[in-house]
């Protein structure tokens, strides 16, 4: 009876050092893969990094490029209000550091797949129709023609948006950045009742916005026989954030038009 009393005991002693050899094993197996994980994700984001940085700099060479293309004016022409992109001509003109639109248009196809495939995650990305530009949620196209501002207004709706509206000092910083110093522009600023009751075209609150109105302005300059009822954007003498003045609704300006990304 005692010999199998020490039978037991031993085969329980034996069991209790299997289990803990195992559940050792467990935890060294959980570090192990945590510790590979920790790696993965350290891998990652400097992958991640390395794709932002060229990215980066990517975007700001192809501003540069089509900065100064569009000066030459062979990037885009409008045409009876219509804009068109020449998008044969700016295939055949240098690349920007050997690297041409369409192979920009890869690497950006590249990047999206990569973060899909590899940080399971969804990317939605806004995207701007041909010969317009992009910042934050908006997409603004800078028109080459000029016409009056309910004209311009027209033309802005046949493209899904509408003048220009201001919301803040920022985006005003961002369209006196990329249009050039010598032309006025029509936005959506309009007095279409009362003399002094401005609104914005897409319905934003006048009163909710910052104002930037040139000095002394809007004036409603009396020898204008149809007064002045439209926003507009003064031409600077140098690179700077325009200034709002009002003017004549029947005048011929270039425009700005914005929709949503």
């Amino acid at each position: 009876m005692e010999l199998q009393y020490h039978q037991v005991g031993s085969l329980d002693r034996s069991s209790v050092h299997e289990n803990t050899a195992k559940t050792g094993m467990k935890r060294i197996v959980i570090f192990v893969l945590y510790g590979l994980l920790v790696l993965l994700l350290l891998i990652l984001l400097l992958v991640t990094g390395i794709k932002f940085s060229q990215l980066s700099r990517e975007i700001t060479d192809l501003k540069q490029y089509l900065g100064k293309t569009n000066h030459g004016g062979t990037t885009s022409a409008l045409s009876s209000g219509e804009m068109t992109v020449h998008s044969d001509a700016l295939e055949e003109l240098t690349p920007v550091r050997g690297i041409k639109l369409h192979a920009f248009k890869s690497f950006i196809s590249d990047f999206i797949s990569f973060y899909s495939q590899h940080m399971l995650i969804v990317i939605i990305i806004g995207t701007c129709s041909e010969g317009w530009v992009s910042y934050q949620s908006s997409c603004y196209l800078v028109s080459i023609t000029s016409i009056t501002w309910s004209k311009a207004e027209e033309q802005c709706k046949a493209h899904g948006g509408h003048l220009l509206v201001l919301n803040t000092a920022e985006e005003l910083d961002y369209i006196s950045r990329i249009v050039p110093i010598k032309y006025i522009y029509w936005i959506g600023l309009v007095e279409r009742h009362h003399e002094g009751q401005w609104s914005w075209v897409d319905g934003t609150d006048y009163r909710s916005t910052p104002t930037f109105w040139d000095e002394g302005q809007p004036d409603d300059w009396e020898y204008r026989e149809n007064g002045e009822d439209c926003g507009q954007l003064h031409p600077p003498e140098r690179r700077e954030r325009r200034l709002w003045n009002d003017a004549d609704c029947n005048i011929t300006y270039r425009y700005i038009c914005e929709k949503r990304a």
